[in-house]
């Protein structure tokens, strides 16, 4: 007898060998008994995961001799007729190769006649999405009001590139991937049933390696198994599907952690020699680093990893006492440098690089860590500028025990140098900025210099407005002063003392002559008034 491939040997002939879709068999088993069968369906998901099955299922179930029925009886002649496939009944149509508006004319045509054995005819039409827009458009009519003794279902992996005309006359079922723990165990009962010796860690790799698709988990099996018999290792089982082993994956860890770089060289040399595709080997490094931080996590999401027993406790023992966020930093960088190594011409050198920088990885500094430094950083160099928006700011200055000036001799902290210093600072701002930043500065007073650090006190006008104006203050600071120099600004609870030699207005009163003047030295130009009415003239 001609070999059957596992796929083929092992395909479910009931809803209840379905493998991952039980909320889809569950529905349609209950649409079956309660008689509400549509008469158009729309079977959409990824490759290998059930949807052909389940379409021959459901024309069993309706044409079964002792239904329509949820449990088909798989004895009689008709169901016999679909499990082989010769049943003049039920019509598989491979849509990329019948995808033309005449072949769906012949469908309708022939749709009129009754079925031979069943209650139905029940047409199945695979990888629906390939048909033309000239056959969908033909179709519509005959799938919105098919026959009574008519049934399409329609299979596709790729479900957006079907009309939504046709999507709307369809009742829809998604098949979702299965999870490897479900392909793990139905693999393993096959592996029973054929009378096989397969290793646990085996079985993981294929199911992995699936990603999903139970066919495609049982093509694998059938290739490890016609490779190395009937007993076959978890190493030749990575072998034969060129996957990276979990062994080289646990060291190239184990390296990166300790860290130990000719470790790291030695085995991509290794892996190289052997013929390994590198950029594989990357993308499995990747993954293990993902499991490294779900065993720092919780040691106890084995499930989340989806690996052998064995791997997951190594993984346990490698994140113990390493901190989650230099796992997380591992992660993030891997992922980063996927894109790169994909692009290299060389994935030798590239890699190496790449497993290099891993060990010099710092730990990240948690926030809490990098706020208390902060904090200590601007309290010990003062940069930080006193908002105006304090509540209630007090005068004062620094007190002796909280800054250490470097340098202080007296007579660069005399009041008459402050002075003569704050003054030609002024005259300098009004040559390079003017504007509002003067009229700020004009009414402060220089009250200090603590370890190149200026100590501006003015009162509550002194604020300013934006962080433009402050880092203009400070690249003017460092210009005037030298670039070591920064500036603090101080509001003090009482008015600041008027510069020298500047006359006191009386109090309350309005100093019209002083606003003049700080017009005059800010916008530059000359003050008009009815006593000089020549300039007037000419300036109109």
């Amino acid at each position: 007898m001609t070999y059957q491939v596992l796929a083929r040997k092992w395909r479910p002939q009931t809803f209840e060998e379905v493998v991952g879709q039980e909320p889809i068999t569950r529905t349609l088993k209950n649409a079956i008994a309660q008689g509400r069968v549509a008469h158009a369906f729309l079977f959409s998901g990824p490759r290998g995961v059930g949807k052909t099955s389940v379409a021959r299922i459901l024309a069993k179930a309706l044409n079964c001799l002792q239904g329509p029925t949820p449990t088909p009886c798989n004895v009689c002649q008709v169901c016999q007729e679909i499990t082989v496939g010769s049943s003049m009944d039920v019509l598989e149509i491979d849509g990329a190769s019948n995808r033309g508006i005449d072949e769906v004319r012949d469908l309708r045509e022939k749709i009129k006649y009754l079925p031979v054995d069943g209650k139905y005819k029940v047409y199945i039409i695979d990888e629906v999405h390939m048909l033309t827009k000239e056959a969908f458009n033909a179709l519509l009519k005959t799938l919105e009001e098919p026959p009574p003794h008519a049934l399409f279902i329609l299979a596709t992996t790729e479900p957006h590139k079907v009309p939504v005309t046709i999507m709307s006359r369809c009742q829809r079922y998604d098949f979702r991937r299965i999870p490897t723990s479900l392909i793990q165990e139905h693999l393993k009962k096959l592996v029973e049933r054929e009378g096989w010796s397969l290793e646990e860690e085996g079985l993981t790799l294929i199911a992995r390696e699936a990603e999903g698709s139970l066919r495609d988990a049982q093509g694998f099996l059938d290739q490890v198994v016609t490779f190395g018999g009937e007993r076959v290792s978890a190493t030749e089982v990575a072998k034969i599907l060129g996957v990276t082993d979990r062994g080289a994956l646990l060291s190239a860890l184990q390296a990166i952690i300790q860290p130990d770089g000719p470790a790291l060289l030695e085995l991509v040399d290794q892996l190289y020699t052997e013929g390994h595709d590198l950029k594989r080997f990357y993308q499995d490094l990747v993954l293990y680093a993902r499991h490294l931080l779900l065993a720092g996590l919780h040691p106890e999401a084995r499930h989340l990893a989806e690996v052998a027993d064995a791997e997951w406790e190594e993984l346990v023992r490698l994140a113990r006492g390493r901190p989650l966020s230099h796992l997380h930093n591992l992660l993030t960088v891997l992922l980063q440098g996927e894109e790169d190594l994909k692009r290299t011409p060389q994935p030798r050198l590239a890699l190496e690089i790449l497993l290099l920088r891993l060990i010099h990885l710092e730990p990240l500094m948690p926030v809490a860590e990098w706020l208390r430094r902060l904090e200590a950083l601007e309290a010990r160099l003062g940069q930080g500028l006193v908002s105006s928006e304090v509540p209630q700011a007090t005068e004062g200055k620094v007190s002796e025990g909280q800054v250490s000036p470097t340098w202080s001799p007296a007579k660069d902290l005399s009041s008459e140098n402050l002075s003569s210093r704050w003054q030609a600072f002024l005259k300098f701002i009004r040559e390079e900025e003017g504007g509002p930043l003067f009229a700020k500065l004009s009414r402060a007073n220089l009250t200090d210099i603590r370890d190149h650090t200026l100590v501006v006190t003015g009162d509550r006008t002194l604020s300013l407005s934006g962080a433009r104006q402050k880092t203009r203050l400070q690249e003017l600071v460092q210009r005037f002063f030298g670039p070591s120099y920064t500036v603090r600004l101080e509001i003090s609870a009482q008015e600041s003392p008027s510069p020298p030699n500047s006359p006191s207005p009386r109090k309350g009163a309005f100093d019209l002559a002083a606003l003049k003047q700080q017009a005059l030295e800010i916008f530059g130009g000359q003050w008009l008034t009815p006593e000089n009415p020549e300039k007037q003239e000419d300036r109109e």
